[in-house]
Parts: structure tokens; sequence; C-alpha cells
């Protein structure tokens, strides 16, 4: 009995003595050992942060790049996605927009009308004998490249890599930018590829021109363009907010858009075609029917090639500008006029 206590005795302290060794662990191989446990258990929260938290550090992203970009959060004036009621600025600024702009509009056109311009010239070149025929540009030729040129100096900026943050923030339109407001008239003559600013200056000095010399006028035209771009830009911005999407646009499709409905609307019996397609015509009516077409399938389909809204705020400007357009500015030229001499000139 003796022996048997004394084996089950020395049993027991040998337990004890291998559990104490085992629950003494020194401080800092606990706090190893903690971590190799629960380490595990974090990383993969972890890893959904940790993509943000390295693109934070990037540079910003070539314009090389813009298609693989666009919709991404890497950009450095990423905000996230802006609340509803920040539309109510955007309207506001499309307000500004078009009210500065027609306002600077007909202030611009009393004051080419009354220095007469056109007969000073006239005089000059009898003047020194130019009786010779020279090729001259109509005024709307004139500021239909000046538009051209615009373009392609802002296209060439976005191939200077020092400018991409601020081309991102401020020739870029989107909901989810630091800038949200400028925006939305920059990046009416922003234009990343090469084929959309082609295409885009075709279309823009094909028709400005004739809007131009036969039915606006250079003031008139370029208040419109301004407005109708910002109005372009304001409808993109209300489609970002309803689908949730961070998608940035940019271009002057919608501007160029309402150029073209509005000449169409205006000369509704015009034939239009194709470019690479001469041999297929059609009346410039249904060439607004077809445009407005497709778009609203677009807008309602999601199709992401284009941004549909923009084409759609703009053709609906330029058709309701066609309708009651002339008869609105002709009153608010008359007031703006009359206020001009009377606050500037102390004349009524």
């Amino acid at each position: 009995m003796l022996v048997l206590r004394s084996a089950i005795l020395r049993s027991c302290q040998t337990r004890s003595l291998a559990l104490s060794a085992r629950s003494f662990v020194p401080p800092r191989i606990r706090l190893l050992s903690f971590s190799l446990q629960n380490g595990s258990r974090f990383s993969r929260e972890f890893s959904k942060l940790r993509p943000r938290v390295d693109t934070a550090r990037r540079p910003p992203p070539s314009p090389t790049r813009f298609k693989q970009v666009a919709d991404n959060t890497i950009l450095p004036d990423f905000v996230g996605l802006r609340p509803g009621r920040d539309l109510l600025k955007c309207l506001a600024f499309t307000g500004v927009v078009g009210f500065g702009a027609f306002t600077i509009a007909a202030i611009t056109d009393y004051r080419r009308r009354r220095l007469d311009f056109d007969r000073l010239t006239e005089i000059a070149r009898n003047f020194f004998n130019q009786n010779h025929d020279q090729p001259t540009l109509s005024e709307g030729q004139k500021c239909a490249l000046a538009l051209v040129a615009l373009n392609v100096a802002v296209t060439l900026l976005w191939r200077v890599k020092p400018l991409a943050p601020a081309m991102w923030r401020y020739f870029s339109n989107s909901f989810a930018s630091k800038s949200l407001t400028v925006p939305m008239v920059l990046s009416t003559f922003s234009h990343h590829s090469v084929l959309h600013l082609v295409v885009n200056m075709y279309c823009l000095f094909s028709f400005t021109h004739i809007t131009i010399d036969k039915f606006l006028g250079v003031d008139q035209f370029l208040a419109f363009f301004l407005t109708a771009g910002a109005v372009s830009s304001l409808t993109s911005l209300v489609q970002k907010l309803a689908t949730r999407s961070t998608i940035r646009s940019l271009g002057a499709s919608g501007a160029i858009l309402a150029v073209l409905t509005y000449t169409c609307m205006m000369i509704p019996e015009a034939r239009l075609s194709v470019v690479f397609l001469p041999q297929f015509d059609f009346s410039a009516q249904n060439a607004v029917y077809g445009l407005l077409a497709f778009d609203l399938l677009g807008l309602l389909f999601r199709f992401k090639l284009f941004d549909h809204a923009a084409h759609l705020g703009g053709s609906l400007f330029g058709i309701l500008y066609a309708l009651y357009g002339e008869d609105l500015w002709k009153l608010y030229y008359q007031k703006v006029v009359k206020t001009y001499r009377r606050v500037i000139e102390g004349t009524e």
C-alpha cells in the first residue's frame, strides 16, 4: 500500500510540474502566440482594405488607361458618391452659367452692332485698294475653327503627365469627385482619345458655321453652346446618381447634339447622310427622331459605350431652343440692352 501511495504521489507531482511548465509562458512569447493565432482572423478583413490603402499611395493613372480607371476609386480626387442634395448645386450652377452666358452675349452683340466692325473693315479694304478676290472665312467658320483648336489643345494637355491630377479633377464629369460644378463646363471641351476628338470636331465644324451664319450669330451661339454643355452634364449627373455610378464622362457630344438638333429643327427638310455611307440620306427631322430614340434606348438598357443621358439632355435642349429660344432671346436681349444703356451709358 505504501509503495502504491508513493507511486501515485510521484505521478501527481510530475503532472503538476508539467502543467505548471506549460502554463508558464513568458509575456513576449504569449503576445507572439496570440498574434499568430488571431492574425488569421483579421487577415481576411485587412485584405479587403489593402487594395485601397495601396492604391491611395499610387500616383495618378496614366491618361492612356482612361477606360480602365474611369470607373475606379484609385483617382486622388475620388470622394465617393455624393448625396442627392448636391444636385441642387449642379442645378444652380447650370442656371448661373446660362444666365451669365446669355447676359454677356446680349451685351457683346449690342456693342458689336453699335461699333459695326464689318463696315469699318470694308472701309479699310477700300482705302488700301484691296480689290482682288481673297478667300475669306465666315464668322461661323472662324468660330468653329476656334472651338476645334480649343478642344485639340485640351486633348494635348491630357498627354502631359504632371497635369494628370488636374485633368482628372477638372476636365472629367463625375458625381464622385472633389470638384463637382466646374467640370460640368470644362469637360465639354475635353476629349481623351483621338478618335473621339476627330468625330466630334467633324460634327462640330459641319453644323456650327451653319448655325452661326444663318440663325444665331457668334455671341448668341457661344452662350447657347456653353449652356447646352452645362445642361448635358447636369442630365449626366442625374443619371449617375440614379444608377449609383462613379463613371467619369467627358466630351463635347452633348453640346454638339444640341447644335445638331437645333439646326435640324430649323431646317427640317434638309437632307443628311453618314460620312462613310453617302448613298443613304435622310431628312433632318428624321435624324432628330433617330437620335432621340437611340439615346433613349441606350439610357433604358444602360449601354455603357456612350453617355446617353448627356446626349439626350443636349438634344432636348437644342429642340426646345429651336421652338422657344428665339422669342425668349429677343425679350431678354431688350431687357439687358435697356439696363446696360441706363447703367453704363447713362442713356435710355
